[in-house]
């Protein structure tokens, strides 16, 4: 880690990552922090990025190296407006990171959080919209050669939607995507992916496409309009029953109960069966322009920047204010607690338990950035409760998954094989059930 030239006595410069000075955390998951940092040069020159720096004790797994170096390659063929645009990648002392275009803006989640009563439809959908047509680059993405990559991300999360002050959304962290040109490979008995959110056939192994982030879109936009978990209870064992076989409730009977008008195209989304479920992100998109039409409300991209600076105004001035003058000696404080990762990753022990496949972290191996840089805060009550009670959901229901998928692999093959080549809402019982 390159070091500041500062001398004793004098305010300290901020932490670096090779050329790149890191200004204030803004995010941290399980394998990486993200930090708002600045790249200066000659005459002034003075821009913001977003660094993913690789966790210090991952970077002596050859894995999760390999998991962020495919992640910059692949992602740095993408260039969408509604992609989060991947623009380096470096390694500082053994210090992995990856740069990306700063979005001055704030995930979904952290959003809808602050957002429990006050959840504008149109609003919400063309944030959708965005992400969808940004997915649909990605699973578009041909090689140099010009083959298809079957790319496919895998972890369509609120976490992962970024919504920017400018009123446009991005899709962002690719770090479990599936490609044909990745390095590393998904051994056996490892689920990625976010529980709640993972369509039916990557919970029991079988191939996936496109179609599986279609799936994780419908779950991310019912939760969003409803205010309501569709797969991801307290009761762990009805989560895994929910997602495999269950009734779905149209969204405009449950929670905040959304315009009826959106119910069919979400519903189209959650199909069991990845082949009634829509051929495309690019189609779900258009489905859900459709219903906005006749909804009769459109959202502008200035009605979702407002949108934004009203629910997260205070935080993006800090950050502007950081950008400009960066705090000298500033320390992160551990008891605030930060989003949790939308990923997880578990796999099988030599016992055959399962158990997390993430290494841990080696006391006092982190501090040499998380005692130096600022870190974001979580500014409520609420949003700390929600923080801590949903990190130990997420592991506690993939895990679950894990082991109950070759129970249920059985039943689901009987039970949900499609009997028409129609597309039905998933709320529809199948003939077995």
């Amino acid at each position: 880690m390159a070091e500041s030239g500062a001398t004793s006595g004098a305010p300290s410069s901020p932490p670096r990552c090779g050329r790149y000075e890191l200004l204030v955390r803004i995010g941290k998951g399980g394998m990486a922090s993200v930090y708002l940092a600045r790249m200066t040069g000659e005459a002034g020159f003075s821009r913001l990025y977003a660094l993913k720096v690789l966790h210090p004790h991952l970077g002596e797994h050859p894995e999760f190296v390999d998991m962020l170096m495919d992640e910059a390659r692949i992602a740095s063929r993408l260039h969408h407006p509604n992609v989060v645009s991947t623009v380096d990648l470096g390694n500082d002392a053994g210090r992995y990171f990856m740069v990306m275009d700063y979005v001055e803006g704030v995930a979904l989640d952290r959003l809808l959080r602050r957002q429990e009563e006050t959840r504008p439809p149109e609003i919400l959908v063309t944030i959708a919209i965005d992400a969808l047509r940004g997915l649909h680059a990605a699973h578009q993405l041909t090689d140099d050669a010009g083959q298809p990559l079957h790319l496919v991300h895998r972890d369509v999360t609120p976490g992962n939607v970024i919504v920017g002050a400018d009123g446009t959304a991005r899709i962002a962290d690719f770090g479990v995507a599936k490609a044909r040109a990745r390095i590393t490979k998904t051994n056996p008995g490892i689920v990625k992916g976010k529980a709640g959110y993972i369509a039916p056939e990557v919970v029991l192994g079988r191939a996936i496409d496109g179609r599986a982030d279609v799936f994780s879109m419908g779950v991310l936009l019912y939760n969003a309009l409803t205010g309501t978990t569709l797969f991801d209870t307290d009761d762990l064992a009805s989560s895994l029953t929910q997602l495999l076989r269950e009734d779905v409730p149209p969204p405009s009977t449950v929670g905040l109960e959304p315009p009826p008008l959106f119910d069919a195209p979400i519903l189209a989304a959650l199909h069991r069966e990845p082949q009634l479920r829509y051929e495309s992100a690019r189609e779900m998109a258009q489905a859900l322009s459709d219903a906005l039409a006749l909804y009769g409300r459109r959202a502008e991209p200035e009605d979702i920047g407002q949108w934004v600076e009203e629910t997260f105004g205070p935080q993006l001035a800090k950050r502007r204010q950081y950008a400009a003058t960066p705090p000298a000696e500033a320390r992160w404080d551990p008891d605030q607690v930060e989003p949790p990762s939308t990923s997880a990753m578990v796999r099988k022990d030599p016992t055959d338990r399962v158990v997390d496949a993430m290494p841990e972290a080696t006391p006092g191996v982190d501090e040499d950035l998380t005692q130096r840089v600022t870190h974001e805060p979580l500014t409520t009550a609420e949003e700390l409760a929600a923080v801590r009670g949903g990190g130990r959901a997420v592991w506690a229901v993939v895990t679950l998954v894990v082991l109950g998928a070759l129970a249920v692999a059985g039943w689901w093959l009987a039970a949900s094989a499609p009997t028409t080549d129609e597309r039905a809402p998933i709320a529809t019982p199948s003939p077995s059930s």
